[in-house]
């Protein structure tokens, strides 16, 4: 999956809440998965806060649906 992919996918998730994503160019996140290191992009999510609860629910279903170890977040007021 390109970065491209990840994008849309992960904007169709957030759109509800009012937020859209992107993607840092060139910034990488270190995860492992298995006996491995995984260089993955990191999601960033930008809009006013729509709450914790629906944060968590966010960054858990973007990085167990996609292939990312970091979701971050830009609260605009």
């Amino acid at each position: 999956m390109n970065d491209q992919e990840i994008l849309q996918k992960a904007n169709e998730l957030v759109a509800p809440y009012g937020l859209r994503a992107e993607i840092f160019p060139d910034l990488f996140s270190v995860g492992v998965q298995g006996d491995g290191r995984t260089y993955t992009p990191i999601i960033n999510l930008i809009g006013p806060h729509p709450g914790d609860e629906v944060l968590k629910k966010l960054s858990t279903e973007i990085s167990n649906t996609l292939p990312v170890n970091r979701v971050t977040i830009q609260i605009q007021v």
